[in-house]
C-alpha cells in the first residue's frame, strides 16, 4: 500500500473545502511512530482552521484532527519502548523542551509549541505520523471511539479547573454551555473534585443530560433571567468559579455569576475576541479573571486514568465515517450536539 485516504483542505473558507483525497502513506522519520487511526473526534479547533488560523499560518494542505485513537503499525529509528501492534492514544502539543516554561513544567505557554491536527498533518485520515515522546498507552477498558472522544476535552477541563482555578470541595463552579465536549467533562470533573455544579444550556433534552453527567442544577440560557436564576441557586452568594469555554458573547453574563472573591477561567473565543470589559466590577467584588490554555502531559494521563476507572465518562453525540466530515463540521458549527462528535475510520 502506498496511498492512504485523507480529509483535507487546500485553502481556508466553508465546509466545502473540505476534501477527501489519496494521499502518500507518510513514512516514520527517526523518532516517529506511524498510527493507524481507528477513531480521531471533532474539535473546534477544527473548524477554526478550516476557516482560517487566528494564530498564525498553518501549512497547507492540511489534514486537521487532534483527537486520535489508533495502533502502531510502524516505528522510526531510535525508538524504545514502543512497538507496532501497541494501541495508543496522543498528546498533541509539541513544545521546545528548553524555553524556561518548558523547564518549569508550565509547557502549555510554551511561546514556541505546535499542535499535532494544526501545524502538521493530523489524525482525520487512515494514518498519520507521531512523536513517540507524545504517545499514550490507550487506557485498556474503553474502545477507539470512546477514547478519542476524550484527549482535548478533558485534559482541557482539567486543566481550567483543577490547576489553573484551583476547585476545591465545596465550592460552587457555574459551567455554561453543557452540552459541549470540554463543558460536558467539567461537570464531571468538578463533581470529583467535590464541587457542587450550576450548569447551562439550550434545550429541556439537552438540560436532562447535564443532570445526568451530575450537575447538581441546570437553568436554560434563552431565558431571559437565566442569570439570577444562577444567583439564586447559590442562595444568592454567586459562584466561586465560571469556566467559560465561549468568548465574548458569554463574558459578561459569566462574570455576573460570580461571588465576591470569584475567578473566572477562560479557554475560547469562537463567539468573538473583543469584549466590553466593566473594570469597576472586577476590582468592587475582587474577582479574577485566569486564562488556560490546553493541558500537560500528565494532566491528561491523569484525566485518562480516572476515565479507564470509571469515574469519568466520555460523552459522545454520535459517530460518523470520515466520509461525512463535511457533517461533523455542520453539527459543530451549529451546536447540534451534546458532546462529542466522532469520526470512526477503521
Amino acid at each position: 500500500m502506498s496511498t492512504m485516504l485523507a480529509a483535507r483542505f487546500h485553502e481556508h473558507g466553508e465546509r466545502d473545502v473540505l476534501r477527501l483525497e489519496q494521499v502518500p502513506l507518510p513514512r516514520p522519520a527517526a523518532g516517529e511512530v506511524r498510527i493507524k487511526v481507528h477513531a480521531c473526534a471533532l474539535n473546534w479547533l477544527d473548524v477554526g482552521i478550516r476557516r482560517g488560523p487566528q494564530f498564525g499560518a498553518v501549512p497547507l494542505p492540511l489534514t486537521t484532527g487532534v483527537d486520535i485513537s489508533g495502533v502502531i503499525d510502524a516505528v522510526g529509528a531510535g525508538i524504545s519502548g514502543w512497538s507496532a501492534g501497541a494501541e495508543v492514544t496522543l498528546y498533541s502539543l509539541i513544545t521546545c523542551g528548553e524555553c524556561e516554561f518548558c523547564r518549569a513544567g508550565d509547557v502549555t505557554v510554551c511561546p514556541q509549541h505546535q499542535i499535532i491536527g494544526e501545524h502538521s498533518d493530523g489524525g482525520l485520515a487512515e494514518y498519520m505520523l507521531a512523536p513517540a515522546r507524545n504517545l499514550i498507552p490507550k487506557p485498556a477498558g474503553l474502545s477507539h471511539v470512546e477514547v478519542a472522544a476524550l484527549p482535548v476535552v478533558a485534559g482541557t477541563a482539567w486543566h481550567m479547573l483543577i490547576t489553573v482555578a484551583r476547585l476545591s470541595a465545596g465550592e460552587t463552579v457555574f459551567i455554561p454551555g453543557a452540552g459541549g465536549g470540554v463543558a460536558s467533562l467539567g461537570i464531571q470533573i468538578a463533581k470529583f473534585a467535590g464541587a457542587r455544579v450550576i450548569a447551562s444550556t439550550s434545550t429541556a433534552e439537552k438540560m436532562t443530560k447535564a443532570l445526568e453527567l451530575g450537575a447538581d442544577h441546570v437553568v436554560n440560557y434563552r431565558e431571559p433571567d437565566w442569570v439570577e436564576q444562577v444567583i439564586a441557586a447559590t442562595g444568592g452568594r454567586g459562584v466561586d468559579v465560571a469556566q467559560d469555554l465561549v468568548g465574548a458573547r458569554t463574558w459578561a453574563d459569566s462574570l455576573r455569576t460570580l461571588a465576591r472573591n470569584g475567578r473566572m477561567v477562560v479557554c475560547g473565543s469562537h463567539s468573538g475576541k473583543q469584549f466590553d470589559l466593566r473594570i469597576p466590577q472586577i476590582y468592587h467584588r475582587q474577582l479574577s479573571i485566569l486564562g488556560a490554555n490546553g493541558a500537560s502531559y500528565n494532566e491528561l494521563c491523569q484525566a485518562l486514568k480516572l476515565a479507564n476507572q470509571g469515574l469519568l465518562r466520555p460523552v459522545i453525540d454520535r459517530v460518523l465515517p470520515l466520509s461525512q466530515i463535511r457533517e461533523g463540521h455542520r453539527i459543530l458549527e451549529e451546536h447540534d450536539h451534546f458532546g462529542k462528535v466522532v469520526m470512526q475510520i477503521a
